[in-house]
């Protein structure tokens, strides 16, 4: 489940990353972008692996889901994107982190 969720999710980010200026085509987007290929192949990785070596991939796609609130925040403040834009990236991203801490606790709470 938390792999489809951020699949859907680049079909949001893609789009909005073509109304970047310019000068952070190579910048911020390519880091933006990097985050999110980073949360889907970890993603898939937990999906993979046998549950005692999931826990790593986990704090992975965490890390890089509060490394993009931070890139959004930015955009937003830069006014790359809209107040409304950045809340509603800010909801998908919160989503998938509440997801992923769910799985986090529950592999905790098996021990």
């Amino acid at each position: 489940m938390l792999q489809k969720k951020a699949e859907i999710f680049l079909d949001t980010i893609y789009p909005l990353l073509r109304n970047f200026p310019q000068s952070e085509k190579f910048c911020l987007c390519q880091e933006i972008k990097q985050a999110c290929y980073r949360v889907i192949r970890n993603t898939m990785m937990y999906s993979a692996l046998k549950m005692d070596d999931r826990i790593h991939y986990l704090r992975e796609v965490d890390a890089d889901l509060k490394l993009l609130l931070i890139h959004f925040g930015i955009a937003r403040n830069q006014k790359y994107i809209t107040q409304k834009k950045a809340y509603e990236l800010q909801e998908k991203i919160s989503e998938l982190g509440r997801i992923c801490g769910g799985l986090i606790k529950a592999h905790y709470s098996k021990k």
